[in-house]
């Protein structure tokens, strides 16, 4: 059964138009052979749980599909990507699809969200349909029951955090929760091929000052998708929300914006250079001059 399919899931309760439908034209572009498959509430069961009941009431949804790109997985196979996701290389991105479609050695891939924490990249995974990981995480979100109300206030709520549990639950690294830091190349654990950060997640949101930004730290010629961290779950009031606006740029736009103020903070130290060692030279005049006419 053919893998070449990209769920994307977008509710837009705020009814204002789709933000990231430049990111959706790079999957069109760069993954033609690709079925695409839109989800909203239309037509995803959002009655199915307590968890999917309790965040399609709160409109919450961001929480809403960290639920359901594993049924769409666990129900139809393929591949989930975040709607802020940009392909950067579709031939790569397509052999590592094709790869898992021919393989006895694991039934999913996903990526490092983050090289040293280890957490893995809830917002791109592809499974097989019915694989045990899809079903293991829509088990855990349909067991969440009441305590699904706190979702925004736990930490390891979030879809990276959870998505250890699958590998903590197998044994692996459970005093770290299941997390695989420090990965320098692809490894398959319990049946998932794990790929380090920079093959999807090659900027890190960083804090600077009050505001929050975003770091290019593991962009490489492994890079297949990018995730730009819209945080669109976020409150109004988070620093990755504040100052300037640039979760809608691609990552090469990003790559120049970064560039430039590297640029121009060059310059300005090589002019304060010059100045200071055209200042030396005049100093010892200065000092000789006001000796003798002590």
């Amino acid at each position: 059964m053919s893998l070449k399919i990209l769920h994307r899931i977008y509710f837009g309760f705020d009814g204002k138009p789709d933000p990231y439908v430049r990111y959706l034209t790079t999957w069109q572009n760069a993954l033609p052979d690709f079925e695409i498959r839109h989800w909203n509430a239309s037509n995803l069961p959002v009655d199915s749980c307590y968890f999917s009941r309790m965040m399609f009431d709160l409109r919450d949804h961001a929480f809403l599909s960290d639920y359901f790109r594993w049924w769409v997985l666990r129900e139809h196979g393929g591949v989930y990507l975040d709607a802020d996701i940009e392909i950067v290389n579709g031939e790569k991105f397509c052999q590592f699809v094709d790869e898992l479609e021919l393989s006895d050695e694991y039934h999913s891939f996903l990526g490092i969200d983050n090289k040293a924490g280890g957490w893995y990249t809830g917002h791109s995974v592809a499974t097989r349909m019915n694989s045990p990981l899809a079903r293991f995480m829509c088990e855990v979100y349909e067991g969440l029951g009441p305590v699904s109300f706190w979702r925004r206030k736990i930490f390891y709520f979030m879809s990276p955090q959870l998505t250890a549990l699958y590998f903590a639950h197998h044994g692996q690294n459970v005093d770290g929760m299941g997390t695989t830091p420090n990965l320098d190349m692809p490894v398959v654990q319990h049946g998932v091929k794990i790929y380090p950060q920079e093959y999807f997640s090659p900027l890190t949101p960083v804090m600077r000052g009050n505001l929050g930004g975003f770091e290019i730290d593991a962009y490489t010629e492994n890079s297949a998708i990018c995730h730009h961290f819209s945080c669109s779950w976020h409150d109004a009031d988070s620093p990755y929300l504040k100052g300037q606006n640039v979760n809608l740029l691609t990552l090469d736009e990003k790559v120049q914006l970064v560039d430039r103020p590297a640029q121009i903070g060059r310059s300005k130290v090589l002019r304060v250079l010059r100045r200071l060692l055209s200042l030396s030279r005049r100093i010892p005049a200065k000092i000789y001059e006001t000796i003798k006419n002590a």
